[in-house]
């Protein structure tokens, strides 16, 4: 196999620049969604409203209180929504993985980042995409359910919103593998992670570039 393309996730500013721009538009697109959902709810359903939230319109002068409570449930969710994105991603790691594989956690706080790592081992092309999405189609739903379960549906959504938009450097990946269809296996590395290919297929892609240069 021969290295196609890495991504250095932590300091290809490229990458970092389209991460950022995908997560604003998540977020926007999220909130204006949550803000449909939530308006829906209260006139369809409002005995199903958080009750925090209905709080603030309360007169008994607990309005603010109720909202900075609100605030509250939906930063822990957020906290633990993340700590679940990256649990996902260890176990699909694992599963994927030769027995007795270690995969490590860690933080890079001037990113803004938390990450799960199998350093070293080779996944398929698609292994490492079912790895890459699995939080996506996993924890989103997971997050508005309890959401739900809790009486509280407006911030699970809206913490689903904002896991989401931590899901943009996976989105990343998974546009990399896809954009370059001769890329056949992943290294998850310490840095982020390298993508390869065929021998031949690469050579054989390389021939026609330099024809398309000569032309």
């Amino acid at each position: 196999m021969r290295c196609r393309s890495n991504i250095h996730t932590f300091e290809d500013e490229d990458f970092l620049k389209r991460m950022t721009q995908c997560s604003a538009v998540t977020f926007i697109i999220g909130l204006a969604a949550t803000l449909v959902f939530a308006v829906a709810l209260a006139v369809a359903v409002p005995e199903s409203f958080d009750g925090l939230l209905v709080g603030i319109f309360a007169e008994d002068g607990r309005g603010i209180v109720d909202y900075l409570l609100w605030i509250a449930w939906v930063a822990v969710a957020l906290v633990a929504s993340l700590a679940a994105h990256e649990l996902v991603h260890a176990i699909f790691f694992k599963a994927f993985a030769p027995a007795g594989t270690r995969v490590s956690f860690g933080a890079n706080w001037k990113r803004g980042m938390l990450y799960a790592c199998a350093e070293g081992i080779v996944y398929t092309r698609r292994q490492y995409l079912i790895i890459a999405l699995a939080p996506t189609f996993v924890v989103t739903p997971l997050v508005v359910a309890a959401g739900l379960a809790c009486g509280c549906p407006v911030a699970g959504a809206f913490a689903a919103v904002l896991h989401l938009t931590g899901c943009a450097g996976d989105w990343g990946y998974v546009h990399e593998l896809r954009a370059d269809p001769l890329i056949t296996h992943c290294e998850d590395t310490s840095y982020g992670v390298c993508f390869y290919g065929d021998d031949e297929d690469c050579d054989a892609a390389f021939g026609e570039e330099q024809e398309e240069v000569r032309s």
